[in-house]
């Protein structure tokens, strides 16, 4: 019973961990949350320098590259979109397309008159 009782005490007397950890901004000097330091990250306007203690501001140009980088594994390009292909349209097809859609404006006028 001793023994639960020392227990008891260590744990009330430890101060507790706080689920919103904070990170310093070496750039500006300033803490601000763990997950606001996250969100930073992912937005590519910091780094981190140690990862869940410190981040430093990105500058523009690192910014913008690290931008691309995370576009192209993010995103990666459509077939349509491959360098050197381009894409021709068929003029008869075409024609058809806006014969159809006049002879569709003319029966919906028809029907609402």
């Amino acid at each position: 019973m001793l023994f639960l009782a020392q227990l008891r005490g260590l744990i009330a007397s430890s101060p507790l961990m706080s689920n919103n950890k904070r990170v310093l901004n070496i750039t500006r000097g300033f803490t601000l949350k763990h997950k606001q330091a996250c969100r930073a990250v992912e937005q590519c306007s910091a780094e981190w320098v140690e990862f869940g203690v410190s981040i430093r501001d990105l500058t523009l140009a690192e910014s913008i590259a690290k931008r691309n980088i995370q576009a192209k594994e993010r995103d990666p390009l459509p077939y349509a979109e491959i360098p050197g292909l381009i894409y021709q349209t068929d003029k008869q097809a075409l024609q058809n397309e806006i014969a159809l859609s006049q002879q569709a404006n003319q029966y919906f006028q028809q029907v609402t008159a």
